[in-house]
């Protein structure tokens, strides 16, 4: 029993609108590779002939022509008043990746927080014989601080840099 395709329709509109955001430099390859599947899809082919035709898995075509026929089914539906236009913005919001994908952040954003305002503090206001904090020191505060369990020096580091504030002379030994 072979399953069909779900199938796809564009109008003129939308065609256009996909080849030219096919056609910009600084589009990223898997946005381009998406908008293949789709355009592809509307001709009428096949998930197997489009995946041999561009090199690509069976199910990453499937789940690509999908995704596109759900959000623009929706999108037809929806109110002609209150929809968004079809646009760039929208095109690439569809075919964008799904949230939640990817490692959970390990520390919140308050303790992100609470580490940068401690490196904001001087190490004698905490009990450091030092005038300047290092990465090895804010490790260690913040763990005596309560502020996290457990923490890397280059995560301290990372969490410094997205900062924008300015620490007090911190080292990086």
């Amino acid at each position: 029993m072979s399953r069909t395709a779900v199938p796809l329709t564009l109008d003129a509109c939308e065609q256009a609108l996909l080849e030219k955001i096919y056609r910009r430099r600084n589009l990223p390859d898997y946005q381009k590779e998406r908008i293949q599947i789709v355009l592809a899809a509307a001709t009428g082919l096949q998930n197997k002939d489009i995946a041999s035709q561009y090199g690509l898995e069976r199910h990453r075509v499937s789940k690509w022509r999908k995704r596109w026929a759900t959000q623009h089914q929706h999108w037809q539906q929806s109110d002609a008043k209150l929809r968004p236009a079809m646009s760039e913005r929208l095109v690439l919001h569809w075919l964008d990746d799904q949230k939640g994908r990817g490692r959970k952040a390990r520390f919140t954003v308050e303790q992100r927080a609470k580490v940068a305002g401690l490196s904001l503090e001087t190490p004698e206001q905490n009990g450091l014989p030092v005038t300047h904090w290092t990465l090895k020191y804010l490790v260690e505060m913040s763990k005596k601080q309560g502020i996290v369990d457990a923490i890397s020096r280059s995560t301290v580091h990372r969490i410094l840099k997205k900062t924008t504030c300015r620490p007090i002379g911190v080292a990086t030994g």
